[in-house]
């Protein structure tokens, strides 16, 4: 019996297609999609707090063949980052649905500069428990900050369901014993958790 749901921030509560406009924009990748996908395996390192954002996108003009000025890059993810913040409304419904039937916690990739946007959102009140890699230098591709996870809430792996929208966390957290789901949309969640008789 599930007794613990754990949300994914970026690309599930969070729009991520905003979020990437920006470094669309800039990167003309043919595949927006799966270039979310790969952002999110390269930014791991970062999430542990391991070097620098601007090092990050210097790097990764690299590989990609760009050159873009440093002034841009520096501006990258910081400023626009909150303006383009927007909340999945249909997934704080899903979520206050949940409230009170399950314990709910949070677990993301992020940095200081994103979590402190985050955190200013009342939201993350509806969480009994919420983890940054940042703070715990852990990351979603290794099974230890799903251990972390299901030890603040008090249950066993199995009784616990985690929700992104990154195949390889999905993958982890399978691994360990969570029934995970690969995150979609709003009406396929829904679905997937009612698969697993958790009632919304």
């Amino acid at each position: 019996m599930i007794k613990a749901i754990i949300f994914d921030v970026g690309g599930v509560i969070l729009d991520f297609k905003p979020l990437i406009l920006p470094v669309v924009k800039i990167f003309h990748p043919e595949d927006e999609t799966k270039f979310w996908e790969d952002l999110n395996l390269r930014f791991i390192p970062l999430c542990r707090g391991e070097g620098t954002l601007l090092q990050f996108w210097k790097d990764l003009a690299k590989e990609y063949g760009k050159e873009i000025p440093e002034n841009t890059l520096k501006k990258l993810w910081r400023s626009e980052f909150e303006t383009n913040l927007i909340i999945n409304k249909d997934i704080i419904k899903i979520i206050m649905s949940l409230k009170g039937k399950y314990k709910l916690g949070i677990i993301s990739n992020t940095i200081k500069e994103h979590a402190d946007i985050f955190m200013k959102n009342d939201y993350f009140e509806l969480f009994d428990s919420v983890i940054l890699s940042h703070e715990v230098k852990m990351t979603k591709d290794a099974k230890d900050i799903f251990f972390l996870a299901i030890k603040k809430l008090g249950v066993k792996p199995e009784e616990c369901a985690f929700i992104d929208d990154i195949k390889k966390f999905v993958d982890t957290s399978n691994s360990v014993g969570m029934n995970a789901i690969l995150f979609k949309n709003p009406e396929q969640l829904k679905l997937e958790l009612r698969k697993i008789d958790i009632k919304i």
